[in-house]
């Protein structure tokens, strides 16, 4: 599968790019974003400790990474190797990344404080758009693939926030009763 990507609408020069090139920009894109977490405004690590869990620390926030940045590089991989249907794995961590991002813009509006990472999920969304636009509705991913990746992806993004929420609910009991 790859993206098409037209100079213009009618014209027959175009520029081929496989799928899995637009992946590995996710998976830099995905650096730049734990870096952004891990330095700029109200650090990650600071939020999560002060709001929602007490005993995070930079040892889970870069393990926690780290296992999803290598499930993203499994993914590619796993992909690249065999084709096909196993293009949903690598597309739901997209998907994953593309709502993480759609998280931060969220608590920015409602914090109205910058919340680290809504930079870097810029890239997350632009690599998205190019998926739709010059792959899925080019007809190069299927829609059965596209949505199955769509769900799993908010799944795990479901199953993220809601495993903080419940680490808040444990350690932060007296902030729930509010």
């Amino acid at each position: 599968m790859d993206v098409i990507v037209t100079a213009s609408t009618g014209t027959s020069s175009a520029l081929i790019l496989p799928i899995s090139f637009i992946f590995w920009c996710y998976v830099a894109a995905y650096t730049v974003h734990i870096l952004e977490e891990a330095v700029l405004g109200e650090t990650f690590v600071a939020k999560v400790k002060g709001r929602v869990w007490p005993g995070y620390n930079w040892r889970k926030f870069f393990g926690f990474n780290t296992l999803l940045m290598s499930l993203n590089i499994i993914a590619i991989i796993l992909y690249e190797i065999f084709g096909g249907a196993w293009i949903v794995f690598p597309l739901s961590l997209a998907f994953e990344r593309i709502f993480n991002g759609f998280w931060h813009l969220g608590e920015t509006i409602v914090t109205r404080k910058f919340s680290s990472g809504l930079l870097s999920s810029i890239l997350f969304w632009i690599l998205g758009y190019f998926i739709v636009r010059y792959s899925f509705l080019k007809g190069e991913i299927p829609v059965p693939f596209f949505i199955i990746s769509m769900t799993m992806g908010l799944i795990l993004t479901c199953l993220m926030f809601g495993s903080l929420m419940a680490f808040k609910k444990k350690y932060m009991p007296e902030s729930n009763s509010h």
